[in-house]
């Protein structure tokens, strides 16, 4: 896929155009990821009690903890009133997928992934955090990279 970038002053919004020929694997996964920013959740500050709307890219992963959803950035941590399973149905085709009972990936963050003991995986997101791919949830993760990002994880 060719990709083109340009630098344009005094745009009043950006924009991307995607064009192509066919619908293959390649551009269904690029024109989900761009559709993922259109798309936005809410979440609140746990401290502030201030609101945000988030796209989905940003979020690096999702965790139930005592029956709440915190959305997890780069550097801030947030709360949704979402459920994991309800997030995946509205998100999971934009590169989210469960690891855990409690937890849902953004592959698209993840900067590597090492084996562990028991048939557990470490997936190791861009900003250094470990989470742990749970075994009985490591088939189906796996399936979910191959068709998703053909297992390159740069």
């Amino acid at each position: 896929m060719k990709v083109n970038i340009y630098k344009e002053d005094g745009l009043n919004e950006n924009y991307i155009n995607l064009y192509y020929d066919k619908m293959d694997t390649e551009t269904e996964i690029a024109k989900a990821f761009l559709l993922s920013f259109q798309k936005n959740i809410i979440g609140k500050d746990r401290v502030s009690e201030k609101e945000r709307m988030i796209l989905p890219g940003e979020i690096l992963y999702l965790e139930m903890v005592d029956r709440k959803c915190f959305l997890y950035l780069k550097d801030s941590e947030w709360q949704t009133d979402a459920t994991l399973q309800g997030f995946l149905d509205r998100f999971g085709n934009q590169g989210f997928v469960r690891i855990s009972k409690s937890m849902v990936v953004n592959i698209f963050h993840i900067r590597e992934l090492k084996a562990e003991a028991n048939m557990r995986v470490n997936a190791i997101l861009k900003n250094g955090e470990v989470l742990t791919v749970n075994r009985s949830y490591r088939n189906a993760f796996y399936k979910y990279l191959r068709t998703t990002k053909k297992g390159d994880l740069s």
